[in-house]
């Protein structure tokens, strides 16, 4: 299953492993660290999905036409239930509860191609081990990244006070600028390296001696800040 093959490449826990791994008791240890790293695999698997990038194929347990996934059917708060099953319920998808009518799967030349494309996990960051330690922090990161997803499809994404230059058709995730950034947040660059080594802002992308931001991550940032504040 692809997304044994996904967790052995990044997390180093074998297939035969994953019943394990979701069987074992909380312990606020290893059990739940073991489960949070398999579920940032299901999340990023998911994102793909969501975002386009890879497709998504169900075809009835009993046998039948294959049909494939809408990109929709993935903007789920847990897909770790449907790769733990491998099997979703194509007609309620966003009820995790339904009983499962079809088996998902991916086209292997496609899949390969993007496997073999990632970059090795290394350390965690700050912000990953942030989310093990806390999954509520996750839950509302992959909220506010939801939301931008959402306003980015519309060309406009709105933030509080501003609003975040739109990419133009046909054109990949906008790179910004350290300037850029600044005038987003309305931060110094000063206080944003600080931030980053402290792992409470999104890392750069270093492009030559460049450096430049994810648009949709420094968004999805904007958007847990403001619901933190909305919290409190």
């Amino acid at each position: 299953m692809a997304f044994g093959e996904l967790v052995q490449s990044r997390a180093e826990f074998p297939p035969h492993e994953l019943p394990e791994i979701f069987s074992a008791p909380e312990d606020e240890g290893e059990n739940d660290a073991a489960r949070d790293l398999v579920r940032l695999d299901a999340e990023h698997l998911a994102r793909m999905f969501a975002l386009g990038r890879l497709d998504a194929f169900a075809r009835p347990l009993g046998g039948g036409e294959v049909a494939a996934i809408p990109a929709t059917y993935w903007e789920l708060d847990d897909p770790l239930p449907r790769f733990a099953t491998g099997t979703m319920n194509l007609e309620h998808w966003a009820n995790p509860d339904a009983s499962p009518t079809h088996r998902i799967f991916v086209g292997s030349a496609q899949f390969d191609d993007w496997l073999a494309a990632l970059k090795p996990l290394g350390p965690l960051t700050n912000r990953q081990i942030d989310e093990i330690v806390d999954p509520q922090l996750r839950a509302s990161r992959a909220v506010a990244a939801r939301k931008v997803t959402t306003a980015q499809g519309d060309n406009t994404a709105q933030s509080p006070g501003c609003v975040a230059p739109a990419n133009p058709p046909g054109v990949g995730p906008a790179l910004l600028t350290i300037q850029e950034v600044c005038k987003l947040i309305r931060k110094s660059d000063s206080w944003i390296h600080q931030s980053i080594n402290d792992g409470k802002f999104p890392k750069q992308l270093k492009l030559g001696s460049s450096a430049r931001w994810k648009q949709a991550e420094v968004l999805a940032w904007i958007e847990e800040q403001a619901a933190r504040r909305d919290k409190n």
